[in-house]
């Protein structure tokens, strides 16, 4: 099984290599006003990127965001690894990228399925032929419903979604009805935690809702599922006594769900966001029967691209010492050395538009001089602040750094990086361009 990044030919020739439909993400046209790239008198398809010879920073226009390759290929080669020793599915989250190429090598290494959030993005899924989506979010919006209903008319398109309420599984009936869903739809129960997102707050409440589903002619129960990841903060022990305590609840409700034999064969439990993954992974194993044929399923979206922030502190993998068994950051945010107008302060060239912002700032990493200056650490700078179009940078003043020098920064969540590129181009080792990933937020 092949994870190597770079244009495939397999790709190009529409070969076995391809397993989604890449048409859209290849014909994305790249021109003056894509943000990143070169100011192009005419356009390139991203598809061809890799043949225009570009590299940073020679061509590339700050601010640009780029993933690396190595990165990627290593990351997903380890967590289908994960999955492979822990028997386990990955079902990753498409909302973190939204890009349809990520999704392809996704599946590629391994992946059952991909996880949307909201029906528009399961739309994008099923354009480029996502043969499997779990929508990790209740179905109670009509016209959303009114879709589904029309997707099911595809005999090989697998989909599932959550229920939490005897009224959302009322909706489903009666929409579904009205708009003559050829066959069932699968849902899966959630259980949630108090003062969480969605999701039946006792075993007992999630057992009601199981029972209206089995009554129903429009549902068939697939399942159950829950989100472990808003419980704690960080891998603390109080946090992991919480996520262990709330995995054993789901176990319970699926367990419960299975001795009833009111699931359908193959039945689907579903946690794990990219944090507590080893947990659920552990945990669920140990609370299914025994020759149960549940499959259980992962929603790690963030794995692929990894971070300086936020994962890095908090994935399960970070404790290792040998970098070849933890995740690789992938994403890089440069920008270029607008301002020193005091010692302590410098502005570099992006902001708010350009980089996530919600988990911790931009985290300096290296520093790149125009003139071709060997490549030096980004010491003593720190990003306090963004504007809309600026980084504000407290500096030691004893630190050199000039005009025009761009920097490299690594990013905190990427879930919250990716909607702000239409197109990021794919870089090596050596950083040149070898492709481009385009996104349909």
């Amino acid at each position: 099984m092949s994870t190597t990044w770079g244009p495939r030919d397999e790709d190009r020739a529409g070969g076995a290599a391809l397993i989604l439909d890449l048409t859209p993400a290849h014909d994305v046209r790249i021109d003056a006003g894509t943000k990143g790239f070169p100011a192009l008198t005419g356009s390139v398809r991203a598809v061809d990127v890799a043949a225009a010879g570009w590299s940073l920073p020679r061509d590339l226009r700050a601010p640009v965001m780029t993933l690396r390759a190595t990165a990627l290929d290593h990351n997903l080669a380890l967590m289908a690894s994960f999955c492979r020793n822990h028997d386990v599915d990955l079902v990753p989250h498409g909302k973190t990228t939204m890009a349809p190429q990520l999704w392809d090598r996704q599946l590629e290494a391994g992946a059952w399925g991909i996880t949307a959030a909201t029906v528009a993005q399961a739309a994008v899924m099923r354009s480029v032929r996502v043969p499997r989506i779990l929508l990790a979010n209740e179905l109670v919006d009509g016209p959303s419903i009114d879709w589904v209903a029309a997707q099911l008319g595809d005999p090989d398109f697998d989909f599932v979604c959550y229920v939490d309420s005897l009224r959302g599984v009322a909706i489903l009936e009666e929409r579904l009805g009205a708009a003559g869903a050829p066959r069932p739809l699968g849902v899966l129960v959630e259980i949630g935690h108090e003062g969480g997102r969605t999701g039946c707050r006792t075993v007992d409440a999630a057992l009601e809702v199981a029972g209206a589903v089995a009554a129903s002619k429009r549902l068939e129960l697939a399942g159950a599922a829950g989100y472990e990841g808003t419980i704690g903060e960080g891998r603390s022990l109080d946090a992991m006594t919480a996520v262990s305590a709330f995995v054993d609840r789901l176990g319970e409700l699926a367990r419960g769900l299975l001795e009833r034999g009111a699931v359908r064969d193959g039945a689907i439990v579903s946690a794990g966001g990219s944090v507590f993954f080893d947990v659920v992974a552990d945990r669920l194993r140990e609370a299914l029967p025994e020759g149960s044929g549940a499959r259980i399923a992962l929603r790690s979206g963030c794995y692929l691209t990894h971070d300086h922030g936020t994962y890095e502190r908090n994935s399960p993998f970070s404790g290792r010492a040998d970098p070849a068994l933890r995740f690789h950051p992938a994403i890089e945010l440069w920008g270029r050395v607008l301002s020193r107008p005091e010692p302590s302060l410098a502005l570099l060239g992006f902001g708010r538009r350009d980089a996530p912002f919600d988990t911790g700032m931009p985290v300096p990493l290296s520093i790149h001089s125009p003139s071709g200056d060997p490549t030096r650490a980004a010491r003593g700078i720190e990003v306090e602040r963004l504007n809309d179009q600026h980084a504000f940078c407290r500096v030691d003043p004893k630190t050199p750094l000039e005009v025009g020098e761009l920097v490299a920064c690594g990013i905190s969540h990427p879930c919250t990086a990716f909607d702000k590129w239409r197109v990021l181009p794919v870089v090596d080792d050596h950083l040149r361009v070898v492709d481009a990933v385009a996104t349909f937020f």
